[in-house]
């Protein structure tokens, strides 16, 4: 990384070398104001770089799906929506493409690409210092200027862009040490827990079925009231349900679980029967299809009749599912494959999940500016703040927007000066 020309104080310090990080940073730098990166890791953009299987769904065109404070995401994104955050990159290089629901990857399909775009993006400018290893343990003020701890070191600015992530994905710099640092400091945040996660069940009526892909359907229950639902590709695991619909439910079932209740999840293989169509997605939990299950057990007993019971579910089911339910009678094999209720124990936890819910408070950050309301000087972006998105591309289009518009913002403060 170029450094900044010797004497050329840093106008503003960002914390953390992630997407938002690196987003600000290459507006900064496009803009000519000088700044210091300082990121925890030997590397920036790791969890970047693990991103949409190493292809980086970096965006996502569709309407907007988020949780947590979503109406200051939908806000942040009113200013800085997909089609300027793809300007945005199509600026820096880089050739995206769309594919169905929305999602954008670079056409390179490789996440590197995007890094390389924005690391050369932040170079350019050369005005920008970027440090690596630089984990910022504490924060204080004086003098009208922010002052980050690394250590024995020390760094200062007159403005400060925590852009340091949550806990989420630890072995890949996933970390909550700032959001607790700046709660030090008086900026009130909700509790984090695992989003976007494989959920923990009981194994019983799944043992076996490990390792097993299929489509289906799921509801998620908290007693007998059906609170969430998805459909997708769903993977039987040792411990329970995996796959990006049942990952869709975990923010759903960690909340029931806190409230101390009853949590179930509900498996409908009727898309694997080609009862259903195939459906990738969110669902409404209170539009169950009634049918299902006559419409499995009409199915089961016409192969049933032209196949023969040794041959009626050859060709239909994986074999792991057909040893499964061969030997129950045809009502109650139809039960099991649309209807099957397993008891949610919990998640995988932080070290499996894709995104953490919970961070900052977003009630006392501008969300045109992501200038904090009580602190001076201070920003916060991308998963430090109580927002998390959806699956396909829609935490880091959230991530870019928010680091842009506070890049944006220093900008002009700096201009003004």
């Amino acid at each position: 990384m170029t450094s900044r020309p010797a004497g050329n104080k840093p106008a503003a310090l960002i914390i953390g070398g992630g997407a938002s990080g690196l987003a600000a940073a290459c507006i900064l730098s496009a803009n000519k104001v000088p700044f210091t990166l300082l990121e925890k890791e030997n590397k920036p953009g790791r969890k970047l770089l693990a991103t949409g299987n190493g292809r980086c769904n970096l965006l996502n065109f569709g309407p907007p799906a988020f949780f947590g404070d979503s109406g200051f995401a939908h806000s942040v994104l009113r200013r800085c929506g997909s089609d300027e955050v793809a300007r945005f990159f199509e600026g820096l290089g880089l050739n995206i493409f769309e594919e169905e629901l929305g999602r954008a990857y670079p056409t390179t399909r490789q996440a590197a690409s995007v890094l390389d775009c924005l690391l050369a993006g932040i170079d350019a400018g050369g005005c920008g210092q970027l440090l690596t290893g630089s984990r910022v343990d504490r924060l204080t003020r004086a003098g009208g200027q922010w002052v980050a701890h690394c250590g024995q070191e020390s760094h200062q600015a007159p403005r400060v862009v925590v852009a340091s992530g949550g806990p989420a994905a630890p072995k890949l710099g996933g970390d909550d040490g700032m959001v607790r640092v700046l709660e030090s400091l008086g900026q009130p945040a909700t509790p984090f827990s695992p989003s976007l996660c494989a959920l923990t069940t009981q194994a019983g009526p799944i043992r076996g079925l490990a390792g097993q892909r299929v489509y289906a359907r799921l509801w998620l229950y908290h007693g007998d009231s059906p609170v969430d639902a998805a459909a997708g590709e769903l993977l039987y695991t040792q411990e329970g349900l995996s796959g990006l619909c049942a990952m869709q439910l975990a923010r759903a079932a960690q909340e029931g679980l806190q409230a101390g209740l009853p949590v179930s999840v509900g498996v409908d293989l009727s898309p694997l029967l080609n009862t259903c169509p195939v459906h990738m997605g969110r669902l409404d939990p209170h539009q169950q299809d009634p049918d299902s299950a006559q419409a499995a057990l009409a199915l089961l007993r016409a192969r049933a009749q032209a196949l023969g019971q040794r041959r009626m579910y050859t060709g239909l089911l994986p074999r792991a599912l057909a040893d499964k339910v061969a030997r129950l009678p045809i009502p109650q094999a139809a039960a099991w494959l649309t209807a099957l209720r397993l008891r949610v124990t919990g998640t995988r936890g932080f070290d499996h999940a894709q995104v953490a819910a919970g961070g900052l408070d977003c009630a006392w950050f501008e969300p045109h500016s992501l200038r904090s309301r009580l602190l001076d000087g201070l920003y916060a972006c991308g998963e430090a703040l109580n927002v998390d998105g959806d699956t396909g591309g829609f935490n880091l289009l959230f991530a870019w927007a928010s680091g842009i518009l506070a890049a944006r913002d220093i900008v002009q403060d700096f201009k003004s000066m």
